[in-house]
């Protein structure tokens, strides 16, 4: 499967602090892959924000903005786990902090 276009603008904000974090709406692509054991394989090109939680690979709490290239793999329990990574990357929790 292919997905592609300009996604939203975004604003993420800080609830505690009212930082916000504002992206344009920016071009990306999605290549995904369904593998026969269910898995999927994700490669993402062009302005993707990843969110990654503790059971995921590296584990989280994470919100990053990877402008560039990202790989990933979801298994059937939805775990994300992160294979590559080419380009710059934007930690936002940090950006928000």
């Amino acid at each position: 499967m292919i997905l592609a276009g300009t996604g939203p603008a975004l604003t993420l904000t800080n609830l505690t602090s009212g930082a916000t974090y504002s992206t344009p709406s920016n071009g990306s692509v999605t290549h995904i892959a369904v593998n026969p054991d269910g898995t999927l394989t994700y490669r993402v090109t062009g302005h993707n924000i990843l969110i990654l939680f503790p059971t995921d690979v590296p584990p989280g709490p994470s919100t990053t903005l990877y402008v560039g290239q990202v790989g990933f793999t979801v298994d059937a329990n939805a775990v994300f786990t992160v294979t590559s990574m080419a380009g710059r990357s934007v930690d936002i929790c940090t950006a928000l902090s």
